[in-house]
C-alpha cells in the first residue's frame, strides 16, 4: 500500500499497468468484495488496457480500463488495504449523434459510488443516454431494466458508417468574432469585480481602523489615561491580527488536509485560535510595555531627586 502512494505520488497523470501488477491486485480484490454485476457492471476484459491513478481529494487510488467498454473505478483506502466506492462504465452504441460540436457514438453510461466522486446522488444507480434518440435523453431516468436489452443488442449491432459533421458546425468568422466579443466582456467583468472587491476591502479596513482608534480614544478618556488607551488599541490590534491570521490557517490547513472548503470546522477552530493568541500577545506586551514604562519613569524620578536645589542669596 505505501508502494502505491509513493509510486503515485511522483506522477502527473495515470500510469499504464497490468493485471499481473501487485497494486492493481489490491485493487481487484476490493472490488471482488462488491457485487458488482448486480448493479449493472461488466466484468473486465482480460485484453484491456488499465491505466492508475494516484490519489486525489475524491479518492484515494483510481483504475482506467479501456476494453469493450469504457470506465473509471475510484478506491478509498483503508487500514486493511482498499474499499470500492465508485464506478462509472459506458458502453458505446452502433448509432452516432451529430451536434455542432462534432460527431460521436451513441453511449450509455452507468455510475454508481459509494461516496461523492462524480457529483451524482450515493447509494442509488445513476443511467444516461447520450445519442440520436431524444426519448431516451436528460431528463428521462433510466432504469437497469430498461437499458440492459439495449446493451445486449449493441454487442452484435454493427457499426453505422459515420455519417458527416454537420454544416457550419465549426467556428465561422462570426462566432470567433462573438467569441472575441465574449472574451473581452469577461475579462472586464472581471476587472470590475476585482476593483469593487478592492474597494470594499479598502473600506472594511478603514471603518475597522476607526473603529479601534475610537474606541482606543474613549478608554483613555473615561478612565483619564493615555497608557490604558494604548492598552486598549493593543488588544484590539492584536484580536484583529490574530482573527487574520486564523483565517489564513484554516486556508492553509485545508489545503494541507485536501479538505473540502466549505468544512466549518477550520474556519471556526482556526480564527478562534488566532484571537485568543493574538489577545494573549498583546496582553504580553501591555504587560512588558507597561513595566517599561514604570521603570523609566522611576529612572526619570530618581534623576531628578539627585539634582541639588538652588543656594538661596
Amino acid at each position: 500500500m505505501i508502494g502505491l502512494a509513493v509510486a503515485q505520488g511522483c506522477r502527473v497523470g495515470p500510469e499504464p499497468v497490468t493485471v499481473d501488477d501487485p497494486r492493481v491486485k489490491a485493487l481487484l480484490s476490493a472490488m471482488e468484495r462488491v457485487d458488482r454485476a448486480a448493479i449493472g457492471f461488466t466484468p473486465i476484459n482480460e485484453d484491456a488496457k488499465i491505466t492508475l491513478e494516484g490519489k486525489r481529494r475524491a479518492y484515494d487510488a483510481m483504475l482506467h480500463v479501456y476494453g469493450n467498454t469504457s470506465r473509471t473505478i475510484a478506491f478509498r483506502k483503508t487500514p486493511v488495504g482498499y474499499r470500492w466506492i465508485s464506478e462509472q462504465e459506458t458502453h458505446w452504441g452502433p448509432g452516432w449523434e451529430r451536434t455542432v460540436d462534432g460527431t460521436s457514438r451513441e453511449s450509455i453510461t452507468i455510475t454508481y459510488e459509494t461516496e461523492p466522486v462524480h457529483r451524482i446522488p450515493t447509494n442509488q444507480l445513476y443511467i444516461r443516454y447520450s445519442g440520436p434518440d431524444s426519448t431516451l435523453t436528460w431528463p428521462r431516468e433510466l432504469t437497469l431494466a430498461e437499458v440492459r436489452p439495449m446493451l445486449e443488442a449493441w454487442k452484435t449491432a454493427p457499426v453505422e458508417p459515420q455519417p458527416p459533421d454537420l454544416p457550419d458546425g465549426g467556428f465561422g468568422p462570426g462566432m470567433y468574432f462573438f467569441a472575441l466579443v465574449m472574451l473581452l466582456i469577461f475579462l472586464l467583468a472581471c476587472l470590475l469585480a476585482l476593483l469593487l472587491g478592492a474597494l470594499a476591502t479598502l473600506l472594511i479596513a478603514a471603518l475597522l481602523t476607526a473603529g479601534i482608534i475610537s474606541a482606543s480614544v474613549l478608554t483613555g478618556i473615561l478612565r483619564r489615561s493615555v497608557s490604558s488607551g494604548f492598552r486598549a488599541l493593543f488588544l484590539q490590534v492584536g484580536a484583529v491580527i490574530g482573527v487574520i491570521a486564523g483565517g489564513i490557517g484554516a486556508l492553509v490547513f485545508i489545503w494541507l488536509a485536501k479538505l473540502p472548503a466549505a468544512s466549518p470546522q477550520p474556519w471556526i477552530i482556526c480564527p478562534l485560535v488566532g484571537f485568543a493568541s493574538g489577545l494573549l500577545v498583546a496582553c504580553l506586551f501591555n504587560f512588558a510595555w507597561g513595566r517599561s514604562v514604570d521603570w523609566i519613569a522611576s529612572k526619570l524620578t530618581g534623576r531628578k531627586s539627585e539634582v541639588p536645589a538652588p543656594a538661596r542669596p
